[in-house]
């Protein structure tokens, strides 16, 4: 019995919140602007900004395709927070048919392509989205 009492004192104590910050506040975050609009299409922006730091911007475009349920959808926006060392990050993105595109100073470089990626792509362009 006594086995089993200290096997479920350990499994309360090891569900236990664990907290590494000793600094920590639960306080509650303000939502201090919001936005969003839609215009029926399928377009829309929307943002918000919160006492914490944390502010989202996005604009979404619907291509429709030639086709019925065909198309595409294009979103470009950014999004910035506070770290826990209080610097502050911010991500611009694209995300298209291209993937996913962020930019942002604490982000690394993408490397040159290397010469024979482009020699595929000039051999079979098909494969590859046409950038104007």
């Amino acid at each position: 019995m006594k086995l089993v009492v200290l096997a479920v004192l350990l499994a309360v104590a090891a569900a236990a919140p664990q907290i590494a910050d000793e600094d920590y506040e639960k306080k509650p975050i303000r939502l201090i602007s919001y936005y969003f609009n839609q215009d029926g299409k399928g377009n829309y922006e929307y943002g918000y900004e919160q006492d914490n730091g944390q502010k989202v911007d996005e604009v979404g475009r619907s291509y429709p395709g030639p086709e019925p349920e065909t198309g595409s959808i294009s979103k470009e926006g950014s999004f910035e927070f506070i770290a826990p060392n209080q610097q502050k990050y911010r991500v611009d993105y694209l995300a298209d048919e291209g993937g996913f595109q962020p930019r942002g100073a604490h982000l690394p470089q993408a490397p040159a392509q290397i010469p024979e990626y482009d020699a595929i792509r000039q051999q079979y362009p098909d494969l590859f989205i046409k950038k104007d």
